[in-house]
């Protein structure tokens, strides 16, 4: 392992990097196969929104100019679909640097954070490259758990980092839990919700964020073109907020933080509701599929909210990933998180669905003959 330079500074000394996965193409060369599905990233397996990808062909001509630093029209487009002022809305390099921009606006050294144990690894990370504190929530059947995090908040507290649903667990914190909670948290707390799989809740029992906004709450919505529009690759994201917190966060953003071809793909990706329904109903039947198929072969697993799955496995994660690659499918081993006998893994198309089951129920039977020898 390289280690960190002495002269960097101490509060990022016991960062880990984030791990990236290997380009499929590289997988392939490695293992010497010709054929590699990657199930690893919660990405859109339709691929990106039609729209986006014309605006963005549209767009190339335009690349010798700075970005629209403000993302003028689509802001527009989301005060219409929110309901909101653009004062209340922020564009982000995705929805980790817009995790990066809270940190940077609201904690200070010493100033704590509260997060769940198994929440997304970016606000661990962002909190502690400014010098703040974490304050870990357990997370009971790996759930958020309101009366543990209120629990945590002490007169140090300056954000709650809220994921729902939660990467990588899959698992939903309802509305009347969320009520709850908002009942009982300090106006002196700013909650961030990151909503990242929003598009693919089930409305009867997923909170309201919005209507804290209303009431003027310190609350920031994250929310992401990433997952349900298929534009990871451009990174781009927003935030929804009070007019104050939404000065707070452009104080610290950088002029030109998101690019013209992400702009354009974004704003033309909110016309495409067709693809967004596609999307969504692929969602449904690949997690109604999932859930079948781990029953039938006995594999415990996290009933989810997102475009994922955490599955309890019968070795440790990080082998049942090697030996997956070693087939062609690409999984998620979240030992990071402490929870080494998991694996996540990303609802694909059909076919890849069941190609994922094919290979892991080979992988464990292999493993339950050589334990028979």
């Amino acid at each position: 392992m390289i280690k960190i330079s002495p002269l960097a500074r101490p509060a990022i000394a016991d960062i880990i990097p984030y791990e990236p996965g290997k380009p499929i193409s590289e997988v392939q060369r490695e293992y010497g196969l010709t054929d590699v599905i990657k199930l690893a990233s919660n990405e859109n397996p339709l691929g990106a929104s039609p729209l986006a990808l014309k605006a963005v062909r549209e767009a190339l001509d335009d690349i010798n100019r700075y970005p629209d630093g403000g993302g003028y029209y689509l802001k527009q487009k989301l005060t219409q679909m929110l309901g909101v002022l653009p004062t209340q809305l922020v564009i982000g390099n995705g929805s980790a640097e817009l995790v990066e921009l809270v940190t940077e606006a609201f904690i200070s050294e010493g100033d704590e954070a509260v997060i769940g144990r198994q929440a997304f690894f970016k606000y661990r990370i962002a909190v502690q490259i400014m010098n703040g504190v974490v304050a870990w929530a357990e997370m009971p059947d790996l759930n958020h758990d309101p009366d543990e995090m209120l629990s945590k908040v002490t007169d140090k507290t300056k954000v709650m980092f809220l994921p729902n649903p939660n990467n990588p667990t899959g698992t939903l914190m309802k509305r009347e839990q969320v009520d709850y909670l908002m009942e009982r948290l300090p106006d002196s707390v700013v909650i961030v919700f990151d909503e990242a799989y929003y598009d693919f809740r089930d409305s009867s029992i997923y909170p309201d964020t919005m209507k804290y906004l209303h009431d003027e709450r310190n609350i920031i919505i994250l929310r992401t073109f990433s997952k349900s529009y298929g534009l990871a690759g451009f990174r781009i994201g927003y935030a929804v907020t009070t007019e104050p917190i939404a000065r707070a966060l452009n104080c610290v953003r950088e002029a030109f933080n998101v690019n013209n071809l992400a702009l354009a793909a974004a704003e033309a990706a909110l016309d495409d509701e067709e693809f967004l329904q596609a999307s969504i109903k692929l969602n449904t039947e690949g997690k109604a599929y999932f859930y079948r198929e781990l029953d039938r072969i006995g594999l415990e697993y996290v009933p989810t909210e997102a475009n994922f799955i955490l599955i309890k496995v019968p070795i440790p994660g990080r082998e049942l990933f090697v030996k997956m690659l070693e087939r062609g499918v690409v999984v998620r081993p979240v030992d990071g998180y402490g929870l080494p006998d998991y694996v996540r893994v990303s609802f694909g198309l059909p076919e890849e669905n069941k190609r994922f089951f094919s290979a892991i129920e080979e992988v464990l039977d292999s493993k339950y003959e050589s334990v028979k020898v």
